[in-house]
């Protein structure tokens, strides 16, 4: 039997065979084509950038991959504004419902208070932070 030798040298040509059998395995579980387009949603006031959003459509969700508000702009409603905005992006696009993940307690409180749901808590996840998975129903 042949020896395995390890590296950690990037190789984009492996990279690409690791990312197409995943998608070929999800795609036969799920049956749904796994070949998703990140988008992003940019908000601003004045041409100043306010914040914005990446998403994915999965089928019949709406992956928030992430979310950023400036300090500045916090506390004004645009975070929200974001969330409605994507709300919209995704009923257009079929979604049953919109989910993401969190470390921050601060987001975490924000997207209960706009009707996101807990689904899971994993403590201490990622650099010891508390990982929420969340969603909202459409």
């Amino acid at each position: 039997m042949n020896s395995l030798s390890f590296t950690t040298l990037n190789n984009p040509e492996w990279d690409k065979k690791i990312e197409a059998g995943l998608r070929k395995e999800c795609e036969a579980l799920t049956g749904i084509r796994d070949d998703f387009k990140t988008h992003t949603l940019y908000v601003q006031r004045d041409n100043t950038f306010a914040g914005g959003i990446h998403f994915e459509i999965h089928g019949d969700i709406l992956w928030i991959d992430s979310v950023w508000v400036e300090q500045d702009f916090r506390k004004q409603g645009v975070g929200r504004q974001l969330l409605q905005e994507t709300f919209h992006l995704a009923t257009q696009n079929n979604a049953k419902e919109i989910q993401l993940n969190t470390f921050f307690s601060e987001a975490h409180s924000f997207f209960l208070k706009c009707d996101f749901e807990d689904v899971a808590q994993i403590p201490n996840w990622k650099y010891s932070l508390d990982c929420y998975l969340m969603r909202k129903k459409i």
